[in-house]
């Protein structure tokens, strides 16, 4: 008699996990349609509208608060609106284009892994394959087709760029990716009363290079000054006005570091 040999079920594959421990999709993968490889481009940007960026899920959730959605096209649209804000000088020549398109891009990677935070512990080369793996995906298979050559090559060399961090844009655009989760953080403390922002302001504030961006920096910290003020804080909150500011430096961020 022939003897049947029980068939072994395929292991399921790992579950890969985003940020806020969400389970990610399989990633896509072309259909060989260029038509439709490329609808599943512009769909894809569509989760930019809804996916939570900046720490706002973490705001949030640590706030025990609801109501503070911010999406991450949001982030970006305002970062680029600041980039054609910034001078380029002889001093500091800047390709304000390229920054423009620059701050359009840096998150695109986010629609799929979503925004990690510091406080989630992540290690950072686990983000870096993550955001990369997606960047492939996008990049060659939605947009692999021979009509998406030149778009194709934009994003890639933008993301890429800014990733490195080595040019005056790519670091002008970090800038402004820092300043604007300031500038919503303090929008939070006045519309929501928020008080637990504390690391979000020591982790961005303090970094700020540029010139002009420091300047937006100083301002809106005075304001902040002005709405705690307003608020009526205590000495504690008085401390930490003190501890997130502007252009402290490396000595200093280690300071906070260790408090």
């Amino acid at each position: 008699m022939p003897v049947t040999v029980a068939e072994v079920p395929p292991k399921p594959e790992p579950e890969v996990r985003g940020a806020g421990g969400k389970v990610l999709d399989k990633l896509y993968k072309s259909t060989g349609n260029e038509a439709v490889d490329t609808l599943a481009f512009l769909h894809m940007l569509e989760k930019l509208k809804v996916e939570w960026g900046c720490g706002a899920s973490d705001i949030s959730s640590r706030s025990a608060q609801a109501g503070f959605e911010k999406d991450i096209s949001d982030h970006m649209c305002r970062m680029a609106l600041m980039a054609m804000m910034v001078p380029s000088t002889a001093e500091r020549p800047l390709d304000i284009a390229r920054c423009v398109m620059m701050a359009l891009v840096h998150d695109l990677a986010e629609a799929y892994v979503g925004d990690f935070t510091p406080l989630e512990n992540v290690p950072g080369h686990v983000k870096v394959e993550l955001e990369a793996k997606a960047m492939d995906s996008f990049l060659n298979e939605m947009l692999g087709g021979e009509g998406n050559a030149q778009a194709r090559e934009r994003f890639r060399s933008l993301w890429e760029e800014y990733e490195a961090r080595e040019t005056p844009e790519s670091k002008l655009v970090k800038d402004l990716d820092r300043l604007e989760l300031v500038l919503q953080g303090v929008e939070y403390e006045r519309s929501q009363g928020i008080d637990t922002l504390h690391p979000f302001f020591r982790s961005s504030i303090t970094h700020l290079e540029h010139p002009s961006v420091r300047k937006w920096g100083e301002a809106v910290m005075d304001e902040r000054k002005v709405l705690w003020e307003e608020q009526g804080r205590g000495e504690e909150e008085q401390r930490e006005l003190k501890n997130a500011r502007v252009g402290a430096t490396t000595d200093e961020r280690n300071a906070l570091k260790r408090q």
